[in-house]
């Protein structure tokens, strides 16, 4: 047998609609702020991400999937979305045709070979917002506050931790820190964090595998070295942030995976309980744009995981929609229930018909099995008389409509769907 790539995952069914609805949810959200929506190809050029992403993170060091494809081309499964927006950003000339700052959100899949667990697989899915041509801390405030009131949106309890990371000017000094720090401490790091001493010294401070941040307690933080344009900037950010009534925590040890980030660092964690609980993160990028080979550009943005989200919404947070199945009695039938279905597809209401005739008992056993609430029959008396039946599975109560009142029959099932009770 055949089964799917490990890490990689089937969605069907109920888990289906419910995720259909929280994408559909998130763009309403972020549609309402201006938001365009970006679909970017699955697969770029591995320069791409080399460039953007950085070539000492994990991401491109370990984690690609990259190939040659039949002309030799190095390509890559996009691992992350920033760097494929950007992308699009400067290839089509946004800077130059598009006011600014322009807005813009993806809901797509991504890549990563990575041991798979709970919230984390191969195959996973984030949305994600990018916000180009303003440079402002008031800027990073509303993008945070964009991903709260999602989170909000969904009932979700959640923590959000910022820092800043400073910047080309004064990043360069707290690097050397860190590496002065750190080169005493060798013996007791991982054998990654050894390597990013030299190579992303930054990456030590979120190591989950070694844990500095744990085990020492005077490790320099960038907060304590940022230059008079950062330390303003991250304080517009708290007081912005404070208007939008968006409680936070400074944390300066939110440096983010990627090399692409400047100032603005943050992380939301969802209140679980569990290790596995970032459910958002991101910050500013001003540089990335220029490096890329467009314009320059300030950007900000974030990405959420959509597959923890997910596991955060409530079972009861979408009522399941009322499902009703039609059946046809005799030959005769068919035609009609081909009509009434018909008809019924052009209404907000869940309905299938099952056309092959059947007796009674074997149309009812099969609505029972598939958890219609309401069956509708079609028989050789209803053919007659334009007529078709309608019971309802909980209660067994019948009803018969004519053929062609499909509007009051809708508007029934939609009041049952709601709660309202009316009198028969």
């Amino acid at each position: 047998m055949i089964t799917a790539v490990k890490g990689m995952n089937d969605l069907f069914g109920k888990r289906a609609r419910r995720w259909g609805r929280m994408e559909e949810d998130i763009k309403l959200l972020v549609g309402n702020a201006n938001f365009t929506e970006f679909r970017t190809p699955i697969v770029e050029e591995i320069a791409l991400f080399k460039r953007g992403v950085g070539e000492t993170t994990d991401v491109v060091q370990k984690e690609m999937y990259d190939f040659l494809d039949k002309k030799g081309r190095h390509i890559a499964m996009r691992p992350e979305g920033t760097a494929s927006v950007v992308r699009a950003f400067i290839e089509h000339g946004i800077a130059m045709n598009e006011p600014l700052p322009f807005k813009a959100f993806y809901i797509a899949p991504f890549f990563r070979y990575e041991r798979p667990q709970k919230g984390r697989y191969r195959q996973f899915h984030q949305f994600g917002i990018e916000i180009f041509g303003d440079d402002s801390a008031q800027m990073d405030a509303e993008m945070i506050f964009t991903a709260c009131r999602v989170l909000d949106h969904f009932k979700v309890n959640f923590e959000v931790h910022v820092n800043s990371i400073g910047c080309k000017e004064c990043r360069p000094a707290y690097r050397e820190k860190l590496v002065e720090y750190f080169s005493s401490k060798k013996e007791h790091l991982c054998d990654d964090c050894k390597t990013r001493i030299n190579t992303n010294p930054l990456r030590l401070l979120d190591c989950k595998t070694c844990d500095p941040k744990s085990k020492y307690k005077d490790i320099p933080v960038m907060t304590d070295h940022l230059c008079s344009a950062c330390d303003d900037h991250f304080k517009q950010l708290q007081k912005s942030l404070a208007i939008f009534h968006v409680p936070y925590i400074i944390d300066p040890f939110i440096v983010r995976g990627l090399d692409y980030y400047t100032r603005t660092a943050f992380e939301i964690s969802a209140n679980t309980g569990g290790s596995q609980n970032a459910v958002a993160g991101g910050g500013r990028y001003d540089n990335l744009v220029a490096d890329i080979g467009g314009p320059d550009t300030p950007a900000t943005g974030f990405a959420m995981g959509l597959e923890r989200l997910f596991d955060l919404i409530s079972e009861d947070f979408y009522s399941e929609p009322v499902l009703s199945a039609g059946y046809a009695l005799c030959d005769e039938a068919v035609d009609d229930l081909v009509h009434f279905a018909k008809h019924m597809s052009h209404h907000p209401v869940r309905f299938f018909a099952d056309y092959k005739p059947k007796k009674f008992k074997k149309a009812l056993q099969k609505a029972d099995k598939t958890g219609a609430e309401f069956m509708f029959i079609i028989g050789e008396d209803e053919v007659k008389e334009k007529k078709i039946l309608m019971k309802n599975m909980k209660t067994g109560e019948q009803k018969v409509y004519g053929q062609h009142e499909v509007m009051l029959i809708v508007r029934d099932l939609l009041n049952h769907e709601s709660g309202i009770v009316r009198p028969s």
